[in-house]
């Protein structure tokens, strides 16, 4: 009985389709609502930071401008949903007004897609230290991101 292999070419060509609705590229993160803000990181008026989405598969990878920060995750069953975390260690910031030298900064991203160039979720940067306790703190907070300014309500 004779064997049918697929070409090489088709095989790869399925594997790197992205079937996710969400559009890779850079997207502006503003801030809904401030759960909590320990560090005084965002004051009132002020937006988010940026980030650029890579979709690969099931991958979702974000440059963060936050320290420079790359977050990795992947679609959740469905499709709608991603997450994304990442983090830096020995990072010089500023918190509550004081320089702080943290052991790391982390942050973790749950997004729902809205439309192929709007997802809004949650937010949480975490700020750990040994010392002093003023440099340790969190913010949470929800966003929108929306990609070159046309959210879903834009017209095209």
């Amino acid at each position: 009985m004779p064997i049918r292999r697929l070409p090489l070419f088709a095989l790869l060509a399925t594997l790197s389709c992205n079937t996710f609705l969400q559009n890779p590229g850079a997207y502006e993160l503003e801030p809904v609502e401030v759960l909590r803000d320990d560090c005084n990181l965002l004051p009132p008026g002020s937006d988010f930071w940026n980030g650029f989405l890579v979709i690969s598969g099931q991958v979702v990878r974000m440059d963060f401008d936050l320290l420079r920060m790359q977050l990795i995750g992947r679609f959740l069953a469905g499709g709608e949903m991603f997450t994304v975390d990442g983090s830096v260690a020995n990072a010089q910031v500023t918190a509550n007004g004081q320089e702080c030298l943290l052991d790391q900064v982390s942050v973790h991203i749950d997004a729902t897609t809205v439309c192929e160039t709007e997802f809004n979720g949650t937010l949480r940067v975490r700020y750990e230290a040994r010392r002093p306790d003023s440099c340790v703190c969190e913010l949470w907070a929800t966003f929108n991101a929306v990609q070159n300014g046309r959210s879903c309500s834009s017209p095209p």
